[in-house]
């Protein structure tokens, strides 16, 4: 039965290993603070799990700014400017063997997508952060400029695969909200969790697997 894996992102196939905040948070915090003079804009903000479009509409209501089509647009253009600076000094690593289990899906006949919360532009900075650029291709992805809801995503990036009639599907990501998009499209999903935080969170929502990294016990989980 053909097969497609859709893999998240931020917590999922890529981290960070310095001091809080990451570089995600450092370049919104950057971009509201260039825009309103809001210092310090996501503070208490829950970004793990959320998607670029959902959190601009958060961080705009906290500026007083209504968010229309403009004023999100102005902000994540800046976002990702400051992104590109921040990521110059602060990079984004490998979340275990991610070039290695990629490949191997592959030559199992397996294919693979992203589907993330990221705008395609921050993904793409990110991804080339963690010397991951060669190991997704874009253009089989869903983004958080395609849509704002997790499920929405998911399935962007199934038409963008071209996903064959009747294929199985698995997510794989490291929150509950990649769970829930998951079970949306009748998909498996294997949460990736790097602490008990994100493990107990996995468990709650229901996902069918945890695995503690890109390897091999997550093709074991993807290929059952």
């Amino acid at each position: 039965m053909p097969r497609l894996v859709l893999f998240d992102i931020d917590g999922t196939v890529l981290t960070f290993r310095g001091p809080a905040p990451g570089p995600g948070r450092m370049a919104l915090d950057r971009a509201m603070y260039e825009l309103y003079g809001l210092d310090r804009a996501t503070e208490h903000l829950r970004v793990a799990g959320g998607t670029d479009l959902a959190l601009a509409r958060t961080l705009l209501g906290r500026a007083g700014v209504a968010p229309d089509d403009a004023a999100i647009e102005s902000l994540l253009d800046s976002y990702l400017e400051h992104l590109r600076a921040v990521l110059e000094t602060r990079q984004y690593h490998p979340i275990g063997d991610v070039q290695g289990a990629v490949a191997k899906l592959r030559r199992h006949g397996v294919m693979v997508g992203l589907a993330t919360g990221n705008v395609r532009r921050g993904a793409e900075l990110k991804l080339a952060s963690a010397g991951l650029s060669s190991t997704f291709h874009l253009d089989h992805g869903g983004f958080g400029s395609d849509k704002e809801l997790r499920a929405d995503i998911v399935r962007q990036a199934m038409v963008r695969c071209a996903m064959p009639q009747g294929a199985s599907i698995v997510v794989v990501g490291d929150t509950e909200h990649d769970v829930r998009a998951g079970r949306a499209v009748g998909a498996r999903v294997v949460g990736v969790a790097t602490n008990e935080r994100a493990r107990a969170e996995l468990l709650a929502a229901g996902a069918d697997a945890i695995v503690d990294t890109c390897g091999d016990a997550l093709l074991r989980e993807v290929l059952a």
